[in-house]
């Protein structure tokens, strides 16, 4: 069984939308394509380029994905579930973990920990939520679509559940850079920043 990474993201004027009330449009523009460039950087450390999706409507982060040799697909809706499900179909029967861009502290050793034993067979999911254990950052399913995908509300309870619906008991994974995820104006207080105001990795 293969494995892909499987990295949605929305279009760099739309995402964040949230910060709205301490950001003005286009320095949350720029932190969009500085979040999707590093979490590039850090997935593309882990796993071949080739094993490694973007799906988006924004060109302009498709064609740096293909400039990194990795795939692009064009986003057909508007949900984070359905991209999800657009490329699960690609991935089919390998496994897939679906991760966030809004993860700035996210590390190589964080890609690593959602990934089981490379010789662990059968279906599996790794799931690993937020500060507050409500929402979902990452996703590992094998095969892809070995669970109904429910990001949003509560999706970390509802993944949980799907899983063991399933018959899977789903492995969770706690760790600062997979935990801290950007969303609203407070999580900004909490960023590192180098000396040129670029992300501190």
């Amino acid at each position: 069984m293969s494995l892909w990474a499987v990295i949605p993201v929305k279009p760099a004027d739309e995402g964040k939308s949230r910060l709205g009330g301490a950001l003005p449009p286009q320095a949350r523009e720029r932190l969009n394509i500085a979040l999707f460039h590093r979490t590039l950087d850090i997935v593309g450390a882990i796993l071949p380029a080739a094993n490694i999706i973007i799906i988006s409507r924004d060109g302009a982060f498709r064609d740096s994905a293909i400039s990194r040799s990795m795939r692009a697909i064009t986003e057909q809706g508007h949900t984070l579930n359905g991209a999800l499900y657009e490329a699960a179909r690609i991935v089919g029967h390998d496994a897939m973990l679906a991760i966030s861009t809004d993860l700035p502290e996210l590390t190589p050793d964080d890609v690593r920990a959602m990934l089981p034993p490379a010789d662990q067979p059968g279906r599996a999911m790794t799931i690993a939520p937020d500060r507050a254990r409500h929402g979902t950052n990452a996703l590992f399913t094998a095969p892809a679509a070995c669970i109904p995908f429910r990001f949003g509300n509560d999706s970390f309870s509802v993944h949980l559940k799907a899983a063991r619906d399933a018959g899977i008991e789903p492995g969770i994974i706690t760790r600062p850079g997979l935990a801290f995820d950007l969303d609203l104006p407070e999580d900004l207080k909490l960023l590192r920043f180098r000396e040129d105001g670029s992300l501190l990795g």
